[in-house]
């Protein structure tokens, strides 16, 4: 079978069986393909190296990466056609000590597809969507794949329908289509990154701006600056749970003054799966607007009410 082939029955397979991710990792003298499932991984199967490097050739042109370089660490997103339709992914590959390629896929879902979003407790999104109502910033943190840009995609299109603002995204990459948003994608090798789009950005005077994630001091404060010139902004930020956010803004050098002037609410998610029906949902732990949640007592809450397990319970208690 041909490389385009059996690289099309990989992607589509990962689709088919709503994986997150696909791995293509050196062991010893071949290849490992894996598939992950949340908190799960499949070991699905081992191909020759030979294979492998042209699958991983062949991603990494569709993603418009350079083919050539091996070493350093490259980025990359591409629109996969199929029978059925089509699918977005993003790329990352970098070479070992020994110059051999792994490469991560990540699955990205596509605006319709987050209307199938699951949650354990089915009150606490209506509860923070009823919440984000004035203008600053919201943030959202959790682990990677937790769905973070699919609980603000969620939000802001509900905004969207009840009342048609104009909506800016800036995103490396732009995890989530939706034609009614006006969408920028980080390009670093034609100077389109965070900071010079965000300057653009507010001069189409956005009623929300979306960006994709806050990953330096010089992205954090520009994001502030957004927020307290009265743009409505959401943004993600890597921590450890609600009250590491706050942290992290301090840490990037944004003045405490500053964050209690414009930052409205503070989200952490992570995915759960449930004992209800087998699938994942998220759990939330939100502080937004005066409203609170406990992280623990939600937990509790999803236990007692059957809704996720004892070995679950334990694990993120």
């Amino acid at each position: 079978m041909e490389v385009k082939k059996i690289t099309q029955s990989l992607l589509e397979r990962g689709v088919v069986k709503k994986a997150s991710d696909l791995y293509l990792f050196p062991v010893a003298n071949s290849y490992e393909i894996s598939y992950r499932y949340h908190h799960e991984i499949e070991c699905y199967k081992k191909i020759p190296s030979e294979l492998a490097e042209k699958i991983v050739l062949y991603l990494k042109y569709l993603a418009g990466m350079d083919i050539a370089e091996k070493r350093k660490v490259q980025v990359g997103s591409a629109t996969i056609q199929t029978k059925t339709g089509e699918f977005r992914v993003r790329l990352s590959s970098v070479g070992d000590y020994l110059n051999r390629e792994t490469i991560v896929i990540r699955f990205l879902q596509s605006a319709e597809e987050t209307r199938n979003y699951h949650y354990v407790l089915p009150n606490q999104y209506e509860l923070l969507k009823k919440s984000v109502t004035k203008k600053g910033l919201y943030l959202f943190s959790g682990p990677t794949g937790a769905g973070k840009s699919t609980t603000m995609y969620e939000l802001i299109k509900e905004m969207y329908r009840k009342n048609k603002k104009q909506v800016v995204t800036i995103e490396d990459p732009v995890e989530i289509e939706y034609h009614h948003f006006l969408q920028f994608q980080v390009n670093e090798k034609i100077d389109l990154t965070y900071d010079s789009l965000i300057k653009v950005c507010l001069r189409h005077r956005p009623d929300i701006l979306i960006i994709g994630e806050i990953r330096d001091k010089q992205t954090a404060q520009m994001v502030v600056r957004a927020a307290l010139t009265g743009h409505t902004v959401f943004s993600t930020i890597h921590a450890s749970n609600k009250e590491s956010v706050l942290l992290r803004l301090l840490d990037f050098g944004i003045p405490k003054m500053e964050l209690n002037q414009c930052l409205k609410g503070v989200v952490y998610q992570e995915i759960l799966q449930m004992r209800t029906d087998g699938n994942y949902g998220v759990l939330y732990d939100m502080s937004v607007n005066g409203v609170e949640t406990n992280w623990q007592r939600s937990l509790d809450e999803a236990y007692k009410s059957k809704r996720i397990s004892k070995e679950i319970y334990d694990v993120y208690s």
